[in-house]
């Protein structure tokens, strides 16, 4: 079944993965999405849901974070500019601090982190062949799949089209 659902309402002891989208909001304070993101987060920090993070999310949640610690310090004016910034001159990224806060803090909070697994890659392909899928997308459906996932918080309606993925929003 097809759904998308108010993060508010995830039923206590809900396994969910959450997704990069909303984990940025939380971190960056998102002016529209960042108060219910914050909210989702504290419900992992006391224990109320079980919050997942595959690898692929926390690599591309710390890519983001490290390119928006470089607009915001001024190094950079736009997501374009901060990746030349940082292919020029790499020896900004020894003077960030927020992504590897971040990356400390999860674990603590109480997410589970899933690192790479073997036979991903091959169940990412056939899912995103099978559902129509970007493949950063696929790959987070197989590692669904994988642990046995039905939930995920995320700001992305392409997972719609996962029918045993329910789909939580702000």
């Amino acid at each position: 079944m097809i759904s998308l659902h108010s993060l508010l309402h995830i039923p206590s002891d809900t396994r969910v993965i959450f997704d990069t989208n909303i984990l940025v909001y939380w971190v960056t304070d998102h002016p529209r999405f960042g108060k219910h993101c914050t909210e989702i987060v504290d419900r992992v920090e006391k224990g109320e849901i079980q919050g997942v993070i595959p690898a692929i999310i926390l690599n591309e949640l710390l890519h983001r974070i490290m390119i928006a610690e470089t607009i915001e310090t001024g190094y950079a004016r736009n997501f374009q500019d901060a990746v030349k910034i940082l292919k020029d001159d790499p020896s900004i990224i020894k003077e960030m601090t927020i992504a590897g806060t971040v990356y400390d803090t999860l674990p603590t909070i109480g997410f589970e982190m899933i690192e790479d697994e073997r036979g991903i890659s091959s169940l990412t392909y056939y899912f995103s062949k099978e559902l129509c899928l970007m493949a950063k997308d696929a790959a987070i459906v197989a590692y669904a799949h994988k642990y046995d996932i039905s939930n995920i918080v995320t700001n992305d309606r392409d997972f719609q089209r996962v029918q045993w993925l329910t789909c939580w929003s702000p």
